[in-house]
């Protein structure tokens, strides 16, 4: 594999720092978790590695300023969604510090000629080899010249057993007239560094640290019963979702026995009809004091003025005069088996069930996985071309990745996109696992939010694209990060550009039609549906979040999406875009979905300059909800599945690997919806049987949407359409309909009847689909 190959020169130089830096005869001590080295919030800080060095001894540092944030005894509440599936809460550190507070030697000084100097410092990479770390640092001095400086930190006991804390230190490009210091916050701990220094401090033995309950780690214990439940899944605090908000909720009952009693009822057994037609699950489980505590939290958004108490109707979807025929699957309802042209082989088994955050290929076919998970790992799976599942073998070739939601091998080189930072994966001596792990770019914004995701990664002209969702849990007075909810353009020498805005959660970046960009996003505030959006340079799609207050309040026109993904009909939480490379369906595109579950197929045109199209079921029958998709060499599209509990999955499922391939079997449905300038065109796989078609067969909706605040939103202008010409071609694949009263920026839908078959007596895959008409062609 190329990526096994070794920079010899690369390699010697690592080498002889690594060993000028580590103490020689002594054992490693024996590392107390699994990774030991990770990248994680910590302690609501973002850019952090945290080390595992002993069961006696942790360090962390942040690399956002390049310096050491804390040594001491204890570990890491391991909270959050990738460890625990809370939205709330992130790790923290507990425990008691060895340094007394301001004592820590963690402050860089550099002076020349015994003056002060300003200079910036630039986290570049760390090294795993033989487990051990080293970090890799850069002074920029302002005349211009550089000083990397190589730390290795480590654990160590002096002969009376004292516990203690090593760094050594290498240094390369220092000047004679420059001296470099690490001195403590109060100054009275001052270190001159060269290279080949080494600082141990020794400290007085702790006791055994005991790690605080969970319920410590919350702003109120109401929030832990919560995130334990699925509370979180329908409902935020001041957002009205699936169901009303904590405040709506809040204002809607008077804060008594009697509204806790009804409220406690209607929690454990569930129900309809009181705020939408969507029902809400039951919660036989949850003990009546730990609903006691969720409303108790609830409460506590009760406004303080009084509100006119109504019963909001939130989260309702427009319904059809058709909606009653929406019962079977591929008709109404979600898809249940695979899609007949395709060959599903299942890949993941009982020893490795990977919650699937990146898929790429290496040039010798080796396909490597990125978990989201308390691994954050990167797998090399071999075999996977075979297609025999006993063929598969597994290997970790690197971990401690913070949420990698993006993979790319480019030139056989691995890229690896995680929620802080664009890393560049680097195996130096050739045993295929990762010794390096080196920063491409790691400045764009971020906080400890939750939900700054960072998605997908795609590698286009020399460039990397990466898209960053917005923060979920911000307080009134805070305003996103200027990079939130943007894509972003970024170069090899790490400098980035902003491509678009207006983005919330776009969970899949991809190219498709016309080698172009789309993304996908996924609905809220400000998001009536989820959508496909192509890449535009300046385009606002929608999300006004990220303006400021003033024009939050009268944002920019939206770029209309290509294809709008009306919520819980066709989307919930797409994923990655993929364009189709075989079969009748070449040239199209797919996209996963992570809570609806499955794969989507679209078709794209270009209407006056503008992409447009039609989304139609495509394929369920898979694990879990589908996150990421990738083109192996064998023809066959590979399926990455994630999924957590309490929301973002497909019927709680969390994990999956599988594949399916194209089995040349025919299969009766529409191929493609073309926009006419009075009508459309719909094109089927197979001649229609026209003996017992009539025009009842087909019904059509048309309605817009209109971003607003609030969460989702509701069609608008929803009417019938009823077409006045039907025409079939001399074949019986295509049907071209006239259809007044069309208007641009309108969804289109149709609903084929289920009894319409092909001429081979086959039934339809798939009844239904949405075009969303940007532009009506003009006449030729």
């Amino acid at each position: 594999m190329m990526f096994r190959s070794c920079h010899l020169f690369t390699v010697a130089l690592l080498g002889l720092a690594l060993s000028a830096c580590q103490p020689q005869g002594r054992e490693t001590p024996e590392r107390p978790r699994d990774p030991w080295a990770f990248r994680s919030v910590l302690d609501r800080k973002p850019r952090m590695l945290s080390l595992a060095l002993d069961s006696a001894c942790y360090a962390a540092y942040d690399l956002s300023t390049g310096q050491l944030y804390k040594v001491w005894k204890g570990g890491i509440l391991m909270e959050g969604t990738v460890f625990t599936n809370k939205k709330n809460i992130q790790p923290s550190s507990w425990g008691t510090a060895y340094y007394e507070e301001n004592e820590l030697p963690g402050k860089w000084v550099i002076s020349k000629n015994g003056q002060e100097i300003p200079f910036d410092l630039q986290y570049k990479s760390y090294l795993l080899l033989d487990n051990k770390i080293t970090l890799n640092l850069e002074f920029l001095l302002k005349d211009g010249s550089r000083i990397s400086l190589q730390e290795s930190p480590e654990f160590k006991r002096d002969a009376s057993g004292k516990p203690g804390f090593e760094r050594s230190f290498r240094l390369n490009g220092q000047s004679p007239a420059v001296s470099i210091e690490l001195v403590s916050e109060n100054g009275l701990k001052r270190h001159v560094i060269q290279d080949g220094s080494n600082i141990t401090d020794y400290f007085e033995a702790l006791p055994v640290q005991k790690p605080p309950a969970v319920g410590d780690s919350y702003d109120h214990l109401g929030i832990l019963w919560m995130e334990n439940s699925d509370c979180y899944t329908c409902h935020e605090e001041y957002n009205a979702m699936v169901g009303p908000s904590f405040e709506q909720i809040a204002s809607q009952y008077s804060k008594g026995k009697e509204a806790y009693a009804l409220l406690t009822k209607k929690i454990q057994e569930g129900g309809v009809g009181v705020w939408g037609d969507t029902p809400m699950n039951p919660h036989p489980d949850l003990a009546e004091k730990e609903i006691k505590t969720i409303l108790d939290y609830i409460f506590t958004f009760k406004p303080k003025e009084p509100v006119e108490e109504q019963q909001l109707q939130v989260g309702q979807v427009g319904s059809s005069k058709a909606e009653e025929e929406r019962l079977n699957p591929g008709h109404g309802a979600p898809l249940e088996g695979v899609h007949p042209s395709y060959d599903l082989t299942t890949l993941h088994g009982e020893n490795f069930q990977p919650r699937v955050g990146g898929l790429a290929f290496l040039p010798d076919g080796g396909l490597l996985v990125s978990t989201w998970d308390s691994i954050g790992g990167l797998y090399l799976i071999d075999g996977v071309l075979e297609d025999d599942p006993a063929a598969v073998s597994v290997k970790r070739i690197a971990e401690g990745l913070a949420e990698p939601l993006g993979l790319e091998v480019v030139d056989g080189e691995i890229f690896v996109l995680q929620k802080h930072e664009l890393t560049q994966l680097i195996d130096h001596n050739g045993d295929a696992i990762i010794d390096e792990y080196r920063v491409i770019c790691d400045s764009w914004g971020v906080t400890d939010d939750f939900h700054e995701f960072a998605f997908g990664l795609v590698h286009k002209d020399n460039h990397f694209y990466i898209t960053l969702s917005m923060a979920m849990r911000l307080m009134a007075n805070e305003r996103q990060l200027p990079d939130r909810g943007r894509t972003l353009k970024i170069s090899r020498d790490g400098s980035y550009e902003q491509v678009d805005y207006g983005l919330r959660t776009p969970n899949g970046i991809g190219l498709g039609m016309d080698a172009e960009l789309f993304v996908t996003d996924n609905q809220g505030q400000w998001l009536p549906a989820n959508k496909l959006l192509h890449v535009q340079k300046g385009a606002y799609n929608g999300m006004a979040w990220g303006l400021s207050a003033a024009a939050e309040k009268d944002p920019p026109t939206m770029a209309p999406p290509a294809i709008w993904l009306p919520d819980k009909e066709i989307g919930n939480s797409p994923s990655e875009p993929i364009l189709m490379k075989d079969g009748p369906y070449k040239g199209q595109m797919l996209h996963g979905d992570v809570t609806h579950g499955g794969i989507k197929r679209d078709f794209l045109e270009k209407i006056n300059g503008q992409y447009q199209g039609a989304v139609f079921r495509f394929s369920q029958g898979f694990t879990a909800g589908v996150n990421r998709l990738v083109w192996g060499p064998d023809g066959a599209l590979y399926v990455g599945e994630v999924g957590m509990v309490g929301g973002w999955s497909w019927k709680e499922n969390q994990f999956g690997l599988e594949k399916i391939k194209f089995n040349g079997k025919s299969t009766f449905e529409m191929l493609a919806i073309r926009a006419k300038p009075d009508g459309f065109e719909i094109e089927f796989t197979s001649p229609v049987a026209l003996n017992n078609f009539n025009r009842e067969m087909i019904h059509l909706e048309q309605w817009r949407y209109e971003p607003t605040a609030s969460y989702g939103g509701p069609k608008l202008d929803q009417v019938e359409l009823i077409p006045d010409k039907m025409e079939w071609s001399s074949d019986r694949k295509k049907l071209y309909l006239s259809i007044p009263g069309l208007k641009p920026q309108h969804v289109i839908y149709f609903k084929l009847a289920e009894a319409l078959k092909s001429s081979e007596g086959e039934s339809l895959w798939s009844s239904e689909s949405w075009y969303t008409l940007n532009q009506i062609p003009k006449n030729p």
